[in-house]
């Protein structure tokens, strides 16, 4: 009997560390005053800085552009800051959309001088540790039909894109 009792024990504080690590945690650490991330989560602190779920806000890593005569395709790495994602078409949409939006936190896009791109590829790793590893989760691609080229951008004609989802 009590072997049963802390075996549910020991699941449920793994359940509830889990859920901490998935939709973040609101605790501040009191060693480091102000602090942007929680040392141990990496889990944004700042209401401002999640989204109004309280999910952990996704981050930008790094971003290539490859340039052709009549436009260009973006290349973006992310780190999403959560265990797993259930859905990742409504992800993929939310960071698109952050993406058009300049709204990604860690990195800021250029588009005033070639405008939007007119095609975007982004590489989703789950934590820093994956990123690091080159374990990626998942990829999306938003790419227009071939016969189009590189007539169309990703902000002003959403209708003629199609999305992608590439499982690693």
């Amino acid at each position: 009997m009590k072997k049963k009792w802390i075996t549910l024990f020991i699941i449920s504080v793994t359940i509830g560390i889990l859920a901490c690590l998935q939709w973040g945690s609101k605790i501040m650490d009191t060693l480091t005053p102000n602090p942007h991330f929680a040392p141990l989560t990496q889990h944004p602190i700042n209401k401002s800085e999640t989204t109004e779920d309280n999910i952990p806000l996704i981050e930008g890593y790094s971003s290539t552009i490859e340039s052709f005569r009549n436009g260009y395709v973006q290349d973006v790495s992310i780190l999403s800051h959560r265990i797993f994602i259930p859905d990742k078409e409504e992800f993929a949409r939310e960071v698109i959309q952050m993406i058009i939006d300049n709204s990604l936190k860690g990195i800021l896009f250029s588009y005033d001088i070639n405008g939007y791109p007119n095609e975007l590829h982004i590489t989703v790793y789950l934590n820093e540790a994956a990123h690091r590893s080159g374990n990626s989760s998942f990829k999306i691609s938003y790419t227009q039909d071939i016969q189009n080229g590189f007539r169309y951008n990703i902000k002003d004609d959403l209708e003629k894109f199609r999305l992608e989802i590439f499982e690693e």
